[in-house]
């Protein structure tokens, strides 16, 4: 159990350092560029060319999880399932102005975001109940 917490906050120091770094990143060098060139598509791609290194974060994460339990192995895909979906709804939430012109579509994309925000809660939730669960059995077994 211990080396699967010093596992977890590892990715998690990795996550916060990279989020941290893409932040700054778009401080210093795209929002002056967008600022500049009264261009907001660079904002975009850069938003765009972000979520991949972030989904494969999630990846790692995955494949690290079911190595300490494959038993839940279900339950990590649908995290793993949720957190591509969120990073998709927020590209979208973020960049909708520029890329919906329909008020149709601009609806689509709003279910879309609150559905994939309902669907976090429960699966949060799930883990939350799971891990609890694996705790009581892990201390029972001490």
């Amino acid at each position: 159990m211990n080396e699967r917490m010093t596992q977890e906050k590892a990715w998690k120091r990795l996550f916060d350092q990279w989020i941290f770094g893409l932040f700054g990143t778009f401080v210093v060098l795209m929002l002056p560029i967008s600022l500049l060139t009264d261009e907001l598509t660079w904002g975009v791609l850069y938003i765009a060319c972000a979520l991949i290194p972030l989904n494969i974060l999630y990846v790692k994460r995955y494949q690290m999880r079911l190595g300490f339990q494959p038993k839940l192995k279900g339950l990590y895909r649908r995290q793993l399932a949720r957190d591509v979906i969120n990073s998709v709804a927020c590209f979208l939430a973020l960049n909708d102005q520029l890329l919906f012109t329909s008020n149709v579509a601009y609806i689509y994309v709003t279910v879309f975001i609150g559905s994939a925000i309902l669907w976090t809660l429960n699966v949060n939730k799930q883990t939350k109940r799971q891990d609890e669960g694996y705790v009581k059995i892990d201390k029972e077994a001490i």
